[in-house]
């Protein structure tokens, strides 16, 4: 049976397909035009769509800064370190409940090393107390002062009040438009404020009383410096004094275990608080002025 051709039919419907495109297609210019059209709606909307997902970045950045600073609010003991702080917790309660019962149980279970050990661990100089009382007095220097007054400080560090009123005012009456400043230091970005003529007004009034003001944190600061280095300090000199008077070696178990006696008996009570160790007054919770050693319970 001879084999039908069907190529050649074929080639003919493809041929009448390629004239009738030809015929439908449109003139170049005309579809450049169109191109041109279509990829200028596409990169305006392009445009579009990062400029939203932008404002949603920086939108998303915002509550994620307050939701760290609500989280920071609602745990006190996050401004330093829950490891640290649990650590020393740990390590007191290991060494002054476990120990003592452990050589109530068996004297011969509890080695004098691991006393010692244990001593270390909460004595004034171990890394754990060290790094709390270092975040406390960071913190301290860190919140009290406000963020606006910080930055005033911080720009105005190299400059007189009367320096910088007199800049700003020339600046105002020559240029009247504030540029953007690239990588800026304080003192640049302060001086390129747009402030309005009643604050610069209030600031040529009363900006020296605010810096006079400010200064006090800054003597405030250096003694807190002064008082945290002393702490450490002394914590140094009685690791010294431990170590050249051999304290832990004249310790034995059941002296350790009678001044643990000692310290079950009295943790948590009015006696181990500041006020009666340190002869502290007790503030009037009711008084607006803050003075003296007093400290409120």
């Amino acid at each position: 049976m001879e084999k039908t051709k069907i190529e050649p039919v074929f080639a003919v419907e493809k041929e009448a397909r390629v004239v009738e495109e030809k015929k439908e297609r449109k003139p170049g210019k005309i579809r450049s035009q169109e191109y041109r059209s279509r990829k200028k709606r596409y990169l305006s909307k392009l445009e579009e769509l990062n400029k939203e997902l932008t404002e949603e970045n920086l939108l998303l950045k915002s509550e994620n800064a307050q939701l760290r600073k609500q989280i920071s609010i609602l745990q006190p003991s996050s401004s330093f370190s829950a490891d640290e702080k649990s650590k020393v917790d740990n390590n007191e309660n290991f060494a002054y409940f476990k120990i003592p019962k452990m050589i109530n149980n068996n004297p011969d279970s509890v080695r004098l090393s691991q006393i010692e050990m244990a001593g270390n661990d909460v004595s004034e100089w171990s890394p754990d107390r060290v790094g709390i009382i270092k975040k406390a007095f960071n913190d301290i220097l860190n919140y009290m002062l406000a963020k606006e007054n910080k930055c005033f400080i911080a720009a105005s560090k190299n400059m007189k009040m009367s320096d910088y009123i007199k800049r700003i005012k020339r600046k105002r009456a020559i240029k009247r438009k504030f540029k953007q400043l690239e990588d800026p230091n304080p003192e640049q970005m302060v001086l390129n404020m747009d402030l309005s003529n009643s604050m610069i007004e209030y600031i040529e009034t009363y900006g020296s009383g605010f810096l006079q003001t400010s200064k006090i944190y800054k003597t405030l600061a250096k003694k807190l410096m002064t008082i945290r280095n002393e702490i450490l300090q002394a914590g140094l000199k009685k690791e010294k004094f431990y170590e050249e008077t051999n304290l832990l070696e004249a310790r034995s178990k059941v002296d350790f275990k009678t001044v643990s006696d000692l310290i079950q008996r009295l943790d948590g009570t009015k006696y181990l608080s500041p006020h009666y160790l340190w002869d502290l007054p007790l503030r009037d919770p009711t008084s607006l002025d803050y003075s003296g050693c007093e400290l409120s319970e």
